[in-house]
């Protein structure tokens, strides 16, 4: 917990530090109608954050968590503007990706694998309740807009008797360019979190 909040608190001052029409211009925000706060989707749903302290609130006004509050000020300070390539790369082609391969497996990968990789009618309904959309990968999979410039990819495959079921997430190429692969770690992992806990 000590970490998320360092993290979130430095999110918030890199925030409070940026030109609001850059970050808009760049991430695929929009300003509210005061121009008090910027509104972005993240996971098909609109999120506010206040130009005056950094806050992030749900348009339902639920609590937003550390986390997800620290992606979304992290997304709008660091994306660099560039659309997405519709390409797709593992989690271990990002930069340093290799040294948080195996718990990004462990955190991300297996607990969809574990809850949905049997039933992909129910995999494709919790893809759409993020806002993901079919794509053809495995037995199933969903392209999924993480940000307005960052789509990811979830694909389960079924087991058989000779291989075990998984399921893998991919990043869309331009990703690296958008956050850090730190940050990417947590997006993966929230999003399985999102589709698995229900």
């Amino acid at each position: 917990m000590c970490h998320e909040l360092t993290a979130h608190t430095a999110a918030i001052k890199d925030f409070l530090a940026s030109n609001p029409e850059e970050m808009i211009l760049k991430s695929g925000a929009i300003f509210s109608k005061n121009q008090e706060s910027i509104i972005v989707k993240y996971f098909a749903r609109n999120f506010t954050v206040s130009l005056s302290n950094g806050e992030v609130t749900a348009e339902n006004q639920q609590p937003v968590s550390p986390k997800d509050a620290t992606l979304i000020l992290q997304y709008l300070t660091q994306c660099n503007g560039l659309p997405p390539r519709g390409t797709w790369i593992s989690f271990l082609e990002l930069p340093q990706g290799i040294h948080h391969y195996v718990p990004f497996l462990k955190d991300a990968c297996q607990p969809i694998s574990n809850i949905l990789s049997d039933d992909p009618n129910l995999f494709m309904q919790r893809a759409a309740s993020l806002g993901g959309r079919p794509i053809k990968m495995g037995d199933a999979a969903a392209l999924i807009p993480a940000f307005p410039k960052l789509p990811l990819a979830v694909a389960i495959w079924q087991g058989d008797d000779e291989f075990p079921a998984k399921a893998n997430i991919l990043f869309d190429s331009i990703a690296p360019h958008h956050l850090t692969t730190a940050a990417l770690w947590v997006l993966g992992c929230e999003m399985a979190r999102k589709m698995t806990d229900f």
